[in-house]
């Protein structure tokens, strides 16, 4: 859905925002990752909903961000360490300008500075930090209160979902678009 509707209905029991979500799951017929419940506090999978937990998805590609940026913290530092001595022109004596024991540390040191850079990288960008994006949210969730925020197709669709909110016992319902 890349143009929705939701609705947030806000409520203050487990028991209450648990009946609300089976039932607007089933009157709509909703996936569940349609459905999203909000809460200050963490609770386990499968309390909200009777399904099996979501699983998350692995992603396979995940060790190219540390790879690839190893690769070039490598170059970095081999073309740093190594070339130091080739640009100043030092005069060493006779001797060779590259040293090899000091150009393998510091090529070592900056592959896996690299990689760890990589790594916090795809933490990041696989978590979807940061999300610039405007979220559905209600100051009365960080005071105790569970949000159920639903993605609907049609505002009719909405308007029947904010009214089955209510009658379901939310104590506040905001409707919106794309997440507010």
């Amino acid at each position: 859905m890349s143009d929705y509707y939701t609705a947030l209905g806000l409520y203050k029991s487990v028991e209450t925002i648990t009946r609300a979500a089976e039932s607007v799951r089933t009157e709509f017929g909703i996936k569940d990752a349609d459905i999203t419940v909000l809460s200050a506090a963490a609770y386990p999978d499968g309390v909200f909903l009777d399904d099996k937990p979501l699983e998350r998805t692995v992603y396979k590609l995940q060790h190219l961000f540390p790879l690839f940026i190893g690769i070039g913290g490598f170059i970095a530092g081999a073309t740093l360490a190594g070339g130091t001595g080739f640009i100043m022109n030092l005069n060493v004596g006779g001797k060779d300008p590259f040293s090899y024991a000091p150009t393998a540390i510091i090529t070592y040191e900056f592959a896996l500075l690299g990689a760890v850079i990589g790594s916090l990288l795809s933490i990041f960008y696989l978590a979807g930090l940061p999300n610039w994006t405007e979220r559905a949210y209600d100051p009365e969730i960080s005071e105790g209160a569970l949000g159920l925020l639903i993605k609907l197709n049609t505002q009719e669709d909405q308007d029947r979902a904010s009214s089955m909110l209510e009658g379901q016992g939310a104590f506040k319902v905001r409707k919106g678009r794309n997440d507010f």
